[in-house]
């Protein structure tokens, strides 16, 4: 009696040869993504992003909203030694003012330490479930003296702080806006491409007018109907998404809908909505998760771009955008009010177009290992 066979396409258990196949080609595209150079980068730079994020109150040595007009338009590195009063080797500040004529003053008789974990303001933070007054690092001294990484601002506040603080506002805008544009344009992209007919023809015209509106101006014109602040931002680039969504998805699902196993499953009796869901928004997957990930560098750029208009988040909130617009008008006398924000939004997005960029490539079913 002949043993079954279990490669692939023969006649072993149902399911084993699918399964093994499926389970061969997820390592493939896990193993290529991990080799990429490009993806350990993006990875690097998302990973110390979300870190910012997890610990923004215990990295930013300051308040992001904390003033002091004495201190205004501090450069970076104004007041720092790397040596005490006793030529002790460290890290050391002197106070630093601005006098009323514009000129910075370094009171160089003075030298105070910088230190790991100082003591500070209190702070709270996950909706106060984690309160603390202990900082990664600050000045061991009179509060006076300040140690201020990347300079001060127009108002005296913090440029690191504010950054710190700002990156979460960045992301959280993008998670929501991608989160709208899968939550409403993968079903309607799933449907149209599913059922065809008039109901197709009329979805894509109302796609392609969405379409023909580049995706800021879209996203300007929802502000600017329903008004400035960070929750219309979101709600905004989230709408400027969907069209994008419904497109990819539709093109998927027609590639899929006349497969031998979506018939299979309508001669089994199964209606419309569970076979969307099993069988066939699942092929879709691949190009939603390169999309996603794409998608998070854009809305982050729209974000900043709202806010660098004025559409965005409102003052004294830390967003990079707004940041960027508020020292565009001093380039002159402190590019590093808005130098600093503008590296920022570079960098955050140029690891999330890595990591897209990796991704459309692991995942391309052209690719040999």
């Amino acid at each position: 009696m002949t043993k079954p066979v279990t490669k692939q396409g023969g006649l072993g258990a149902p399911g084993q040869p699918q399964t093994s196949a499926r389970v061969r080609a997820r390592r493939g595209w896990q193993r290529r993504l991990l080799r990429s150079p490009l993806a350990r980068i993006g990875f690097f730079i998302i990973a110390v992003f979300l870190l910012v994020v997890l610990f923004a109150p215990f990295i930013a040595p300051y308040s992001p909203t904390q003033q002091s007009l004495r201190t205004t338009y501090i450069p970076p590195g104004v007041g720092v030694h790397w040596s005490g009063p006793d030529g002790a080797f460290g890290l050391w500040v002197s106070p630093v003012t601005r006098s009323p004529t514009g000129g910075v003053v370094v009171d160089e008789s003075e030298r105070y330490p910088v230190r790991w974990f100082v003591e500070g303001a209190r702070w709270t933070w996950f909706f106060g479930l984690v309160s603390s007054n202990v900082r990664l690092f600050g000045v061991d001294g009179p509060a006076n003296v300040r140690f201020h990484l990347l300079g001060t601002d127009e108002q005296g506040r913090d440029v690191f702080s504010r950054l710190v603080h700002g990156a979460w506002i960045s992301l959280f805008i993008g998670l929501i806006a991608v989160a709208i544009g899968i939550a409403v344009g993968v079903p309607i992209g799933a449907l149209s491409g599913y059922h065809g007919g008039t109901f197709d023809l009329v979805v894509q015209r109302f796609i392609d007018v969405m379409l023909a509106f580049p995706g800021i101006l879209l996203a300007i014109v929802l502000v600017a109907t329903f008004g400035t602040g960070l929750t219309n931002v979101m709600i905004a680039v989230g709408i400027a998404s969907i069209p994008i969504y419904a497109r990819l998805v539709r093109g998927s699902v027609l590639s899929v809908r006349s497969r031998e196993y979506i018939e299979a499953a309508k001669a089994l009796g199964k209606k419309d909505v569970p076979i969307l869901i099993q069988h066939v928004i699942p092929n879709a997957l691949a190009p939603i998760i390169v999309q996603s990930s794409l998608q998070m560098a854009v809305a982050i750029l729209f974000a900043a771009g709202l806010g660098f208009l004025g559409l965005g988040a409102r003052p004294p909130q830390p967003e990079w955008g707004l940041m960027l617009a508020r020292g565009r008008e001093y380039l002159a006398t402190a590019p590093h009010v808005a130098t600093f924000p503008g590296l920022a939004i570079i960098l955050v997005v140029l690891g999330f177009n890595l990591v897209g960029d990796a991704l459309r490539d692991a995942l391309d079913p052209r690719r040999q290992e």
